[in-house]
């Protein structure tokens, strides 16, 4: 903490958003295994950073490094005050949506073998090391929820919760919540794309030539979408796709259009029950009202 603390223009600076999710090296602060642990207070951190920012002119919440802090608390807040926070089912505020159950995308997504560099690059990481950027986790939690693959968020949760070393219960379900649309945000038309998100921020695909070392022969061209190669470009970068690379296991551009839709449906079911539910406890009252004053 003392580290990161010593840099305040960095501290003033920073925004959430901005920083990078496929870098080699850490563009946040990575506290967060310790400030799970308990081995670091969130307290002290909160005051030291404002021991820091105090009368500077700094990034606000909730971009800013307090703003994460608050979300860390918002987090606990509302999971103190919502049964079954890490459910659908019995959970007041998560949308009822009606996710496939598939296996195979399921382990494929797991197992970082999705046929996309970047989202399975991600998820090996996540296996290896026990830690990703928290925009790297929007992507692969897009991408496995309404963006791609319409798999349940609680079945991604298992697995964050599985790999993780700052898993916490309570802002594990919460992001989760979030990322798949069923609660908190709700603009569930913007969907992360598995291949140009990633190139904004590292374009030549180092991060992916790590962790998929596969393809780290493929030219730039290609690395974020292998399949774009010919046949003689793959043998030359020693990586056919379908051979020594999975095939893409579904075709992004098609199945998100195809979620957004299921998703517009599933919001006017849930609205149309929560309406119907309002009008029932609105009849009851009336009821109620008219017994009393006869």
């Amino acid at each position: 903490m003392e580290k990161y603390l010593e840099n305040a223009q960095w501290i003033c600076k920073f925004e959430k958003p901005n920083t990078s999710p496929n870098s080699l090296e850490p563009s946040t602060t990575v506290l967060s295994p310790y400030l799970k642990f308990g081995c670091l207070s969130s307290r002290l951190f909160y005051n030291r950073l404002n021991d820091v920012i105090r009368g500077a002119y700094c990034t606000k919440p909730p971009v800013s490094l307090i703003g994460q802090l608050l979300w860390r608390e918002f987090y606990y807040t509302v999971a103190a005050a919502t049964p079954n926070f890490d459910k659908m089912v019995g959970n007041s505020i998560c949308y009822q949506i009606d996710w496939d159950t598939n296996e195979r995308h399921l382990q494929a997504w797991k197992t970082g073998k999705t046929g996309y560099p970047f989202i399975d690059a991600i998820m090996r990481q996540l296996r290896t090391e026990g830690w990703i950027h928290h925009l790297a986790r929007h992507a692969v939690a897009c991408f496995l929820t309404r963006g791609d693959l319409w798999i349940s968020w609680e079945e991604g949760l298992k697995v964050f919760e599985e790999f993780l070393l700052d898993a916490d219960w309570a802002l594990n379900a919460g992001n989760w919540l979030w990322m798949s649309a069923s609660a908190f945000f709700h603009q569930f038309y913007r969907v992360y794309s598995p291949t140009a998100f990633g190139k904004k921020t590292d374009k030549k695909g180092d991060y992916i030539r790590k962790y998929v070392p596969e393809l780290r022969k493929f030219p730039e061209a290609y690395i974020y979408e292998p399949w774009l190669a010919s046949k003689n470009v793959q043998k030359e970068a020693g990586c056919v796709v379908g051979v020594d690379y999975p095939e893409r296991i579904v075709i992004h551009e098609t199945v998100y259009k195809i979620n957004i839709g299921r998703m517009s449906a599933a919001y006017k079911r849930n609205k149309k029950v929560n309406d119907n539910g309002k009008s029932a406890k609105s009849s009851n009252c009336s009821s109620n009202l008219k017994r009393k004053r006869k």
